[in-house]
């Protein structure tokens, strides 16, 4: 194949039910909106971005855009494994907000926990606890 140029990012875009009830959702995890389509009026897509990350390029990106076709949760077949710098006080301001995390498991692969969280069109966001090995 030769030297492929490598790719910069990947942002996973998401088809959701609600755009606007799956940003106040995503807010809880610290993402806020950085570019909106339309500019006003109900939202077509987005992109949400962290802004408390260094690099926020780097950091973590989503985008979100309105399902054409009704949103089954039992058929969402993707997971997305999210890495939080304090992963206890992330579930306990996920709890305070009236979300429903998991409890904080610590499995074999990644004693220092992780737990699941569900977004409201049913995907699967597992969320670890950040270390050496980990973004």
């Amino acid at each position: 194949m030769g030297d492929v140029p490598p790719i910069s990012g990947l942002v996973p875009m998401l088809h959701v039910s609600d755009v606007e009830r799956s940003v106040a959702f995503y807010q809880h995890l610290g993402f806020k909106i950085g570019n909106r389509v339309p500019p006003a009026g109900p939202i077509g897509w987005c992109w949400l971005y962290q802004p408390a990350a260094p690099d926020w390029k780097r950091g973590a990106n989503l985008m979100l855009t309105c399902a054409e076709c009704p949103i089954h949760a039992d058929q969402q077949s993707a997971l997305f494994y999210l890495y939080a710098q304090d992963l206890v006080a992330l579930r306990n301001a996920l709890v305070q907000a009236g979300l429903q995390p998991d409890e904080i498991k610590h499995p074999e692969y990644l004693p220092e926990g992780e737990f699941r969280l569900t977004d409201p069109d049913g995907f699967c966001l597992m969320v670890a606890q950040s270390g050496k090995e980990t973004p």
